[in-house]
């Protein structure tokens, strides 16, 4: 999962994943970092606009996908535990205007409702070994 690493709601919603991720089956990298910026670049993204949070599944194999916005969070939320496989399994009956419109309006207010931190920060001790800078 790439995720802008200055945006404290982004940084709950990562610590929500790792917290739910029991089987460690994902990293994470801030789209500030350069993996995230070479990363993203193979697609001719510009990971510094800070646009969307993405996730990039079976990275460079054969069958790598790169999947943004609510696609993103779904996929995630999906291969999760508990509530938050709920609210993916919820999020993955709904009409995807209706997805995306509700991550828009999320994305675009994080802000608003939530202070940018001073910088990316260094993760926990227990959870570094699942970032990727």
């Amino acid at each position: 999962m790439l995720y802008d690493g200055i945006c404290s709601y982004c940084k709950g919603i990562v610590e929500a994943f790792l917290n739910s991720d029991e089987q460690e089956q994902f990293f994470f990298a801030p789209l500030q970092g350069s993996f995230a910026q070479k990363a993203l670049g193979r697609y001719g993204i510009n990971s510094l606009e800070l646009r969307s949070m993405y996730v990039i599944s079976d990275y460079r194999t054969s069958d790598e996908a790169l999947r943004a916005a609510a696609p993103a969070s779904n996929f995630l939320l999906l291969r999760l535990s508990g509530e938050l496989k709920k609210l993916g399994e919820s999020n993955a009956c709904k009409p995807r205007s209706v997805q995306d419109a509700e991550y828009k309006a999320i994305a675009d207010t994080r802000y608003d409702t939530h202070p940018k931190l001073a910088d990316v920060g260094v993760p926990e001790a227990d959870t570094r070994h699942r970032y990727i800078f």
